[in-house]
């Protein structure tokens, strides 16, 4: 009999043990088989897969009691008041994976355990190889076993289809379109809900699944990618499930296919919001499939991320991956990208970029509260080069401070967590005889920098060199005394700042080449640093939902912005700075070299719908597209809003039932967000 959650996660803190005798692998081999024998199957009238079960999130909550005790050490090296005035921050990620899903699906879950019982018998005589072997293969034995219930209960259900292709992928690899889907979600909820770590993207879901869509009638496979989209957008994964299509493979033949354009097609009228969509754009990308994903976003549809192919394999090529590694990248999560093989801890550590000129400003101290989380200065710059310098200075330490943060999190996965279901996908892993994250196993053991609010920063610095060193109309110190103070009586300075200074996202030379040098010195910093487990350190520049926190941390700043607004998103212009359009905004951001971002960077336009009707609106969209990745761009992402829309949806919510917007990384319904969010969204959507 299935015991409920409270049961589950009484057994599963009986292995939280944080010891040093700890066997994290053993703790974490017995929870999960404990969860797969015991867990409830839920399977929904309407399902055509098998879907949920009751333990999702049990044994991230053994992680995080295991993680907490080495808070302390952050402190013991001064590096807390980082978390605290949020401005660098490092811990664990054991959230933004990729399965090596050619062989997931190749393989069934029944072949994967094959595979595992087959590296077994080549090492029968090292203790610690077998040792390894030997817990995953429990776990996959317990695997199947929950497979069969689920079969069972699939027919007590009447699900004839379900039940029967669950028993068949028991014994066999996936035999049709139905079975490789049904893999497909078997294995995420697999890793997702009992191995507690994340698993943040489908694969490439025309390349995986075009095989045994060759098998099938058109009508059929319609049917079964529009269910596929559903269930999927029914497991309710936070931030979304995102997935892939196009892109080239290691020759640099294109892989777009006829599936390709089913995915989409389908994408458009199923009218999810839990299924995010990555397209993996190339040179050779028809316009028609193009021209279709853009009219998708300007019905609604703003899950859809154009991704440069040619720019993320060049940024991964950059940190000497090899090209065939690179070229069969996965997209794990928002933006991020890693090679074959490559364990993409992807959310480590960020940086607040406005804060380093705090810290210039204050003697390395923040504005708010006044800690002392930067590095001490004599606060005399006679000119701009000086104060420039002084800030790059203080950019590098956060950094610097940001990896260390990291280091001393991931110098304890040993003790922390496992993976021994992702582990068993690996074929790097299956080959050393070790886990992921206990054993460093990857091909590529990488680790991530973020930094957050480029524009804002830019701006800032462009505004002082104008304010104080080119136009002498304060000193350093009286513009230092106005931003602590808040803009107290300052309001017109404040709004002529804003509204008249030079801005990022305008085409600004000046401004685009302040922005090309700060990501030039964070790369310096960041990017192909060794980490503490045999990979090195990328960086991005994405700031999802954490520029809301770390504005509130953050004092004004001198490109008009209050204490505690939110900073600029992503690689994007400050909201409402890009007032000269799409394109002009695009080329600001096509300033900064993305092969130095291979951990993802992305700009966020914003079009109004009355910009974007007929064929015309289409083509102009399509051709900010080509222009934006013909200048080396990483990716983007649109949203195509109407005002008085928007409004009378913040009013009347039950009339828009469906309406969606791109937040940050993620797709949401416009009705979920907070009412901060809301009017934000309408302030942005006003061209």
């Amino acid at each position: 009999m299935a015991l409920n959650e409270e049961k589950l996660i009484e057994y599963a803190f009986r292995n939280v043990d944080i010891g040093d005798d700890c066997d994290v692998l053993e703790a974490d081999c017995k929870n999960i088989i404990f969860l797969f024998d015991n867990c409830e199957i839920i399977i929904p009238k309407e399902n055509r897969f098998f879907v949920n079960v009751n333990c999702d999130g049990i044994q991230r909550m053994v992680l995080y009691k295991r993680a907490k005790q080495y808070d302390e050490e952050l402190a013991e090296n001064g590096l807390s008041v980082g978390n605290e005035t949020f401005a660098y921050t490092g811990t664990y990620d054991f959230g933004h994976t990729s399965a090596e899903w050619e062989s997931v699906i190749s393989l069934g879950i029944s072949g994967l355990r094959k595979r595992i019982s087959e590296y077994s018998k080549k090492a029968k005589s090292d203790k610690k190889k077998q040792r390894f072997y030997n817990g995953i293969l429990k776990v996959y034995d317990a695997a199947l076993r929950f497979m069969k219930r689920a079969s069972e209960e699939a027919k007590k259900c009447g699900k004839k289809q379900m039940a029967e292709g669950i028993a068949n992928l028991t014994e066999n690899a996936p035999q049709n379109l139905f079975e490789a889907m049904q893999t497909s979600i078997i294995y995420y909820v697999m890793q997702q809900m009992f191995d507690g770590t994340n698993l943040r993207t489908l694969g490439r879901l025309d390349s995986l699944f075009y095989p045994y869509y060759r098998k099938e009638s058109k009508e059929i496979a319609k049917e079964l990618v529009a269910a596929y989209f559903k269930e999927i957008d029914m497991l309710g994964a936070e931030a979304n499930i995102p997935f892939a299509i196009g892109g080239t493979d290691k020759d640099g033949k294109s892989m777009l296919n006829e599936l390709s354009y089913v995915f989409l097609e389908t994408y458009k009228t199923v009218g999810t919001s839990n299924t995010k969509f990555h397209i993996l754009y190339e040179e050779n990308t028809p316009d028609d499939f193009t021209e279709n994903a853009f009219k998708g976003i300007r019905d609604g549809n703003n899950s859809m991320v154009f991704m440069s192919d040619k720019k993320i394999i060049e940024s991964l090529e950059r940190l000497r991956e090899e090209h065939d590694k690179a070229a069969n990248y996965h997209v794990v999560g928002c933006y991020e990208c890693g090679g074959e093989g490559e364990l993409t801890c992807s959310c480590n550590a960020r940086v607040n970029i406005p804060m380093a000129l705090e810290f210039v400003l204050n003697n390395g101290r923040t504005f708010l509260g006044e800690k002392q989380a930067g590095l001490e200065n004599d606060g005399t710059f006679e000119t701009f080069d000086e104060l420039y310098n002084e800030f790059k200075r203080q950019l590098c330490y956060m950094c610097k401070c940001a990896m260390k943060m990291t280091d001393l999190c991931e110098m304890h996965y040993s003790r922390v967590h496992s993976a021994p279901i992702l582990s068993g996908v690996y074929t790097s892993s299956l080959e050393k005889g070790g886990d992921l994250y206990c054993d460093y196993t990857a091909l590529y053991n990488n680790s991530s920098v973020n930094g957050l609010g480029l524009a804002t920063a830019a701006d800032s610095l462009i505004a002082i060199k104008k304010l104080v060193y080119d136009d002498k109309a304060f000193t350093l110190e009286k513009l230092t005394e106005i931003l602590k103070s808040n803009w107290e009586n300052q309001e017109p300075l404040r709004l002529m700042i804003k509204n008249k200074f030079p801005k990022f996202g305008l085409n600004d030379e000046n401004v685009n080449k302040i922005v090309k040098d700060i990501v030039d010195v964070m790369y310096e910093a960041i990017g192909g640093k060794p980490n503490l487990k045999g990979g090195v350190y990328r960086l991005g520049l994405f700031s999802i939902d954490w520029r809301w926190e770390f504005g509130e941390k953050t004092g004004a700043s001198a490109d008009g912005r209050l204490a505690g607004e939110t900073l600029s998103q992503n690689t994007s212009a400050s909201f409402g700075a890009d007032k000269d359009g799409a394109t002009a905004h695009l080329l600001s951001v096509a300033a900064i070299d993305a092969s130095e971002t291979p951990n993802g960077s992305i700009v966020d336009i914003d079009l109004h719908s009355s910009a974007v009707k007929g064929k015309n609106g289409i083509k102009a969209m399509v051709s900010t597209l080509k222009t934006y990745f013909g200048l080396g761009g990483f990716a983007v992402h649109y949203n195509v809003l109407d005002t008085e829309v928007l409004k009378d949806a913040k009013l009347n919510p039950e009339k828009y039932p469906n309406l969606q917007v791109r937040l940050c990384g993620w797709n949401v319904l416009f009705s979920s967000l907070s009412e901060k969010e809301k009017d934000e969204f309408i302030a942005r959507s006003i061209k």
